[in-house]
């Protein structure tokens, strides 16, 4: 099932004018052509005038964590790693999204997620036009991709704690912070807390380090999970040691011989 993106009226596919809604095109042709990928709408191709995307028919993501804000930590990550590796392909495109919140990300009937709203997106170094939140925004130029890693950066956050940096701060505020390098405080949140935290300070040079560092945390978690489920706590260790020499000294005792 596809929905139509449709042009401005009195604009065609290579206006300028209009190339933030037209330049959609031309960005789904390139990822395309290069196999597409799960996390992002499916491109059926131009249709009168628009072009027709995979339809999804759950909320974004911000919606839905508002909505279901008991939703588990397992799911948080996976939603986390699988944002990141979207972004991955999207950069290998040399494509910018430039404005990366959880309003742009929705979810699929198996809460799988789509990264979308391309339209004022950079293709090959192309402008970008958009207007980013506050506690989205790179407080260095926004035309680059460490722009789009700070973004990824609050969008985990979002994602983790359910709000936006600093949600209660004006915008003004906001950037004041940002600029100054103050972040909201994240060590609660463990690994990503330290994965989130590295990307505000500009610690990646690309988002594919991001997905490596996830991917190593996550198989370090899965090691540490498998070595305390492979082995018995220690007092029931010693418990059942101490059953197990009761009962061979009970069946190994010599049975008294009864005379007639």
């Amino acid at each position: 099932m596809a929905d139509l993106i449709q042009f401005p009226m009195g604009f065609g596919q290579q206006d300028i004018v209009a190339r933030g809604t037209t330049g959609l095109k031309t960005i789904y042709e390139r990822f395309d052509q290069r196999g597409g990928h799960p996390g992002l709408l499916r491109y059926y191709g131009p249709y009168d005038s628009g072009i027709r995307l995979e339809l999804v028919p759950n909320w974004n993501l911000s919606s839905f964590l508002r909505k279901r804000p008991e939703t588990g930590i397992e799911q948080r990550l996976r939603w986390a790693r699988q944002i990141t590796d979207a972004l991955c392909f999207v950069h290998a495109a040399n494509v910018i999204h430039g404005d990366l919140t959880l309003d742009n990300v929705f979810l699929t009937q198996d809460l799988d997620i789509k990264l979308a709203d391309f339209g004022g997106s950079s293709l090959d170094g192309s402008d970008l036009l958009v207007s980013v939140h506050a506690s989205h925004r790179y407080p260095e130029p926004l035309l680059s991709t460490a722009a789009d890693i700070f973004s990824l950066a609050s969008a985990h956050y979002s994602i983790m704690t359910g709000k936006r940096p600093y949600q209660d701060l004006s915008e003004k505020e906001i950037t004041a912070l940002f600029k100054d390098g103050k972040f909201p405080e994240t060590d609660t949140l463990g690994p990503t807390g330290a994965i989130i935290r590295n990307c505000w300070q500009f610690k990646y040079k690309r988002v594919v380090d991001v997905y490596k560092e996830i991917e190593d945390s996550s198989q370090g978690k899965s090691a540490s999970t498998a070595s305390t489920t492979n082995f018995l706590p220690l007092p029931l260790f010693l418990l059942l040691f101490t059953v197990g020499i009761l009962t061979v000294i009970t069946f190994s005792k010599p049975k008294a011989r009864v005379q007639a």
